[in-house]
């Protein structure tokens, strides 16, 4: 009986496809590369998070500086407008305790805490009507307490936390108030356009509060004294000379109420008074001495008028026994270029309680 042998070529071994062998491998880099795409996005995601969020904490900060310089504003306006129904003009106009106080309500009520507030103007820092206030936002990231106290959504801080750098959303903003220049002394009254504001709400509505982009020139100094503002234009003091009537409009809006009362225009031969080119401004009641307070802003005023007596076309400034002379007398400070004029006792004659000031053509009388 013959074995039959059975060809190696009929039953050949298994093997196993070099392509299935790889197919493991790629997957799993597909999988690692899908990972890491989503741990991208992830990490995109939460940046654009954040970034979004610092805008909107940045927004928020600004809104609430506008917010608290329109209101500090808006107590100076107040208070302005209860000294017009009094019949005074107010001067100066900032009071730091009203303001801040104001400030801050608006700068937490729109989610941020008052930093700072200043003041200032263009008038040689006379009248502090400008009024820059800077805030930060009452946001921040202290809510991990060691002892768990604070939560990860408490991080409201009130403003007591010591700065850090974790404190977020820093901004400034500026508001103006601005003075109603159609305002003046007339008999005793503060008259606005013919009229004197018969209530609050009439005398508030002729000043008017908006925001700026910038302070004023000069920073708000409230040392500076002024004798209640006593505002009276140049209808009120006799028919001026053109130039007299253009020094004293300019002399209101650099200093304000700076004076207690003005006399101009009198029946007064030989004098510029007789011709409208002179107005006394007093610095005292007639015949009393200035306070030291007055006295100085009295000074300040002076030095003021002899630094731009050319262009303004002064004559001459007669004041505390003292005399200055455009047309003689060196420019400089008062203290040095002022000569002695008379001392007869009394304190008009004098030139204690007043300074008289000359304006226009020809010398001065």
């Amino acid at each position: 009986m013959r074995l039959r042998r059975t060809s190696a070529s009929a039953a050949p071994p298994v093997r196993r496809s070099r392509h299935l062998q790889g197919r493991d491998d790629r997957g799993q880099a597909n999988v690692l590369l899908i990972f890491g795409l989503t741990l991208a996005l992830l990490a995109l995601t939460l940046l654009f998070v954040r970034v979004g969020a610092a805008n909107d904490s940045r927004s928020q900060t600004q809104t609430a500086a506008d917010a608290a310089a329109l209101a500090a504003a808006s107590a100076l306006q107040d208070s302005a407008a209860e000294d017009l129904l009094a019949g005074e003009y107010p001067m100066p106009w900032f009071d730091e305790e009203i303001a801040e106080a104001r400030a801050d309500e608006y700068a937490r009520a729109n989610g941020a805490v008052l930093t700072d507030i200043r003041a200032s103007d263009n008038s040689m820092g006379r009248s502090g009507n400008i009024i820059r206030v800077e805030v930060r936002g009452a946001l921040c990231q202290r809510e991990l307490e060691e002892d768990g106290s604070r939560a990860w959504n408490d991080v409201v801080c009130d403003g007591s936390e010591e700065e850090s750098e974790t404190t977020v959303g820093n901004a400034a903003a500026i508001a103006i108030v601005e003075p109603p220049y159609e305002c003046s002394r007339v008999d005793g009254r503060v008259s606005c356009g013919g009229n004197s504001p018969g209530d609050v709400d009439q005398a508030r509505a002729l000043i008017d509060v908006h925001l700026v982009d910038r302070e004023g020139q000069f920073r708000f100094d409230p040392t500076i004294a002024y004798s209640g503002g006593a505002i009276v234009d140049c209808p009120s003091l006799g028919q001026l000379h053109p130039t007299m009537c253009a020094v004293h409009e300019t002399l209101q809006e650099e200093f304000g109420g700076f004076y207690l009362t003005a006399g101009g225009r009198r029946n007064e031969p030989g004098s510029d008074h007789g011709q409208g080119m002179a107005v006394d401004y007093m610095m005292s009641g007639l015949g009393s001495t200035p306070t030291p307070e007055m006295h100085a802003t009295a000074i300040t005023v002076i030095n003021w008028v002899i630094q731009n007596a050319q262009a303004l076309g002064v004559k001459g400034l007669i004041y505390d026994h003292h005399i200055w002379n455009a047309s003689r007398d060196a420019v400089g400070p008062w203290e040095q270029v002022r000569r002695f004029h008379q001392d007869s006792g009394n304190n008009t004659q004098d030139h204690v309680d007043h300074i008289h000031l000359a304006a226009g053509p020809g010398r001065m009388l």
